[in-house]
């Protein structure tokens, strides 16, 4: 399969078992098919387009699949390369996988092949090289600002990285928290247009995951501190005056995950719990500088996997595992407390499962429909459910 290539509709349409709501297999494929990590946008502004990533070619590349007919067309031809996001995922080649983001006014998927940065046009295929990194830096997730007109991503040790995975792979133990805080992190912005990059932060002995770019000042980076056994999961940094941090308002008994910017760029979003109590658990938003948290919990019967997205309304949170394990469930913030409103099951991964099968709620442009992955066929796949 090549560039250009054009494959016949896979969608299905089933009724849930549990609630009875419609939902739609969008593919269909015997290989691993999964959108884009979740805070990324899968579908184009526009709605026109759902953008996944797919290892039908055997290796991983890019297609974009028409929401209104169900047509996919092949967007990358990658090279073998090493792609795998470990240690998130297992070994895969071709395009980075889970890093890919829609940016350039949705006009364009940017994606790493190895440690080249590529932009492809949605529409008419054409790809561009953007960006070469130094053979000893490995990229992490790519995201965008609003108008997609900005990139920022984190970069590792690329030598201990890989040394270390092979080493996984091959079914060595996997290693403690302490082994990540081992690399030098930076984080690169890049000008999604001229493929201008800064390197705009730089910590040794520091692992940085999910740098998030503020929706609507380029100044503003969010990021985590990933692995760390300290209360200090989100930081922010100001570019223009060098201030960085973690956001104020982290409690020492508590565990925060998966944070991004609200679509105002107002908020922080999050998840999380209480260290030492698997039976709490909470998920909502802070002020940027920690002087304001809203917080809404629940109650667990364990340590539930789960991601939470803010729906387009700004108050409405999705996730895919803490109301009820398997399901993708509406979060309604009320009171302090969560309610939930089950969509769907998805009967995907259990809880260390490969990246790629996580459900990872997302939404299309006008709120109306969630997209997530599961692989309850037996390979992952992607699906569609309403909103309403």
């Amino acid at each position: 399969m090549s560039v250009g290539q054009t494959l016949a509709p896979e969608w299905r349409d089933y009724l849930d078992p549990l609630t009875g709501r419609r939902v739609r297999q969008l593919t269909d494929s015997p290989a691993e098919d999964y959108h884009l990590y979740f805070y990324n946008p899968s579908s184009t502004p526009d709605g026109k387009y759902l953008i996944f990533i797919s290892e039908r070619t055997g290796i991983s590349n890019l297609f974009r699949l028409d929401l209104q007919t169900g047509a996919i067309v092949q967007l990358t031809d990658a090279q073998p390369v090493r792609a795998e996001y470990w240690p998130f995922t297992e070994a895969v080649k071709g395009v980075g996988s889970c890093l890919p983001a829609i940016g350039n006014g949705g006009q364009e998927v940017f994606y790493f092949e190895g440690t080249e940065l590529f932009a492809v046009d949605i529409e008419s295929l054409k790809q561009r090289p953007l960006l070469s990194l130094p053979a000893d830096r490995r990229p992490s997730m790519l995201q965008a600002n609003a108008n997609g007109e900005t990139l920022v991503f984190a970069t590792w040790d690329e030598a201990l990285f890989m040394e270390r995975s092979r080493r996984a792979y091959a079914g060595e133990k996997f290693p403690d928290e302490r082994f990540f805080q081992e690399t030098t992190s930076t984080i690169l912005r890049v000008n999604a247009v001229t493929g201008h990059a800064d390197e705009v932060f730089c910590k040794e002995k520091f692992w940085i995951n999910h740098v998030h770019l503020n929706p609507h000042k380029s100044d503003l980076i969010l990021f985590c501190h990933e692995y760390s056994g300290l209360p200090d999961r989100m930081w922010l940094l100001n570019v223009s005056s060098g201030q960085c941090g973690p956001i104020p308002g982290q409690g020492a008994d508590e565990w925060y995950q998966h944070e991004f910017w609200s679509a105002d760029g107002g908020r922080v979003c999050f998840h999380g719990g209480l260290s030492g109590d698997n039976t709490q658990g909470f998920c909502g938003w802070c002020s940027a500088d920690g002087t304001n948290y809203t917080k809404a919990y629940h109650a667990t019967s364990g340590r539930a996997y789960a991601h939470y997205n803010l729906h387009p309304d700004g108050q409405t949170m999705i996730t895919d595992g803490e109301a009820r394990p398997g399901c993708i469930s509406k979060v309604y913030l009320r009171d302090g407390r969560q309610v939930f409103e089950i969509l769907c099951r998805h009967d995907s991964y259990t809880f260390g499962d490969d990246q790629r099968c996580h459900p990872h709620p997302s939404f299309t442009p006008d709120g109306q429909h969630v997209i997530f992955t599961s692989n309850r066929t037996g390979t992952s796949n992607i699906y569609l459910t309403d909103w309403n």
